[in-house]
């Protein structure tokens, strides 16, 4: 296993003494850290690894996983989508979550060459080689979608790509559909299942609106109507969701939305994802709808707009579109400016943390 970090080339073993003799460095926060942290637990005698909940529904928290769950984990992935051993794994994300760690460990178990670059939300290709398996949030894949010839060079560059962390706007979906050479992956999953037990292929003839669970994962609802997991392979019983979910009667399924998201405005549930949705593509710059305590209706639904004011004059118009396209509960009581939202630092929108920024400007 060979593993390449800006423009330096390792063998494992002499990798982790580089990681380790780096931590007694003075220590910096930079992206190389959590690199050098991970390799460093991941090869040290314990049989667990802590690894932080992104924070993107509520307070990040520590998690303890076995590292025989873990690579468990990884073996799944590597054989669903048969990734032989002497291929080139990508590793693009931060490697402080799981979604990053997970690249790593699959490598690691896969007996893949790694090639580590700087987390960005705007990466580009590092290599003239083949890249077996990758993994991105939707924000990094939809700048290739956006930049010129960024999809023809992931076609040309990468088999296989893993995309996670959040939904996929429609429009960016359409434009994925549209490579046949490199295999897309909408995955389901997060840290409590070590990153994805489910999947589903965005392009191609097995390309499917539906996650498709790994071999040996058991799903089902609750009275919540969310989504319940059993994955023993990795440690995982009986773990009920906030996803709320659709169930297949072929055992694939969708997700609907969250359930701690729910508006309840007059007694009517409204899910504000199901509202975004409508409104996707629609207006011109980052929204999210939410919901904030109104004494008349229990809760009023808000559209969010990350945007400095500029477009405080087009309110107008965005009125004109929601008043188009949503039924009359799902419309906002109002419409909030903020100059930016949280976000995590693999790019997922902090939901209840940008909304206190919300309820800050009614006070």
């Amino acid at each position: 296993m060979r593993i390449y970090i800006e423009e330096k080339d390792f063998d494992l073993p002499d990798f982790i003494n580089y990681c380790q003799h780096n931590l007694h460095l003075p220590k910096s926060d930079d992206w190389r850290r959590s690199i050098y942290e991970f390799f460093d637990e991941w090869h040290n005698s314990s049989v667990f690894i802590t690894v932080n909940t992104s924070g993107s529904t509520g307070e990040a928290k520590p998690v303890s996983l076995q590292k025989k769950h873990v690579m468990a984990s990884a073996r799944a992935t590597l054989q669903y989508l048969n990734i032989q051993p002497g291929g080139l794994a990508w590793l693009c994300l931060p490697a402080n979550y799981i979604a990053g760690k997970m690249m790593i460990v699959r490598a690691l178990v896969g007996g893949l060459d790694l090639l580590i670059s700087k987390p960005e939300s705007s990466p580009s290709i590092p290599t003239q080689n083949t890249i077996a398996l990758t993994a991105m949030v939707p924000s990094q894949i939809s700048h290739f979608a956006a930049a010129t010839n960024g999809l023809n060079n992931i076609e040309k560059s990468i088999s296989h790509v893993l995309i996670g962390g959040a939904t996929i706007p429609q429009l960016l979906e359409d434009r994925l559909k549209q490579l046949t050479g490199t295999c897309l992956w909408h995955t389901y999953g997060m840290t409590e299942t070590i990153s994805h037990i489910a999947i589903r292929r965005m392009n191609g003839e097995d390309a499917s609106p539906f996650f498709r669970p790994f071999p040996g994962v058991s799903v089902s609802k609750n009275d919540q109507g969310c989504l319940v997991i059993d994955y023993l392979s990795i440690g995982v019983a009986n773990l009920h969701t906030n996803d709320l979910a659709t169930l297949n009667s072929n055992n694939t399924f969708s997700i609907d939305g969250r359930n701690d998201f729910i508006i309840n405005s007059r007694g009517i549930k409204l899910n504000p994802m199901k509202i975004e949705r409508k409104l996707e593509n629609k207006l011109p710059c980052p929204f999210f709808v939410t919901g904030l305590q109104d004494s008349i209706r229990g809760e009023k639904v808000v559209l969010c707009i990350e945007n400095k004011g500029d477009l405080l004059p087009n309110i107008c118009h965005f009125w004109k579109i929601i008043e188009n396209e949503l039924q009359k509960p799902e419309i906002p009581q109002e419409i909030i400016f903020l100059d930016y939202f949280i976000r995590s630092e693999n790019g997922k929108l902090k939901r209840q943390a940008t909304s206190v920024l919300v309820n800050r400007s009614f006070e």
